[in-house]
């Protein structure tokens, strides 16, 4: 079942409204780290392969019961223009592979880091 693209970019821009609350500064690139599952092994590498191709890093794949979980992440800002840009890239991805996007996530960047 494909994601439901209007639901992860409302979650999307609300993380980032909270983000912006706590003084982040948005504009500034930093690793987010993004989670999907995939019903087998093949498909988690093939969403791998072209991820990879996007410039993201993978960092592991794990079965945990009847779902393969792909791990990846990228150094990007996310300020609401890119974060909506890389969800749905991501999602785009996880879709075709028939995978379920569980979202991503990352540290702030404040004036004092």
């Amino acid at each position: 079942m494909p994601n439901d693209i209007d639901v992860q970019l409302r979650s999307t821009a609300e993380l980032v409204e909270v983000n912006l609350g706590y003084g982040d500064q948005v504009h500034r690139p930093r690793r987010l780290d993004h989670l999907s599952g995939f019903p087998s092994r093949s498909a988690a590498l093939a969403a791998a392969g072209e991820l990879e191709g996007l410039g993201y890093e993978i960092d592991g794949l794990r079965r945990r019961w009847l779902t393969v979980w792909l791990a990846f992440g990228k150094e990007i800002p996310v300020d609401h223009e890119s974060a909506a840009a890389f969800t749905r890239e991501v999602v785009g991805v996880v879709d075709r592979h028939g995978g379920t996007y569980d979202g991503w996530s990352g540290f702030l960047v404040t004036e004092d880091a």
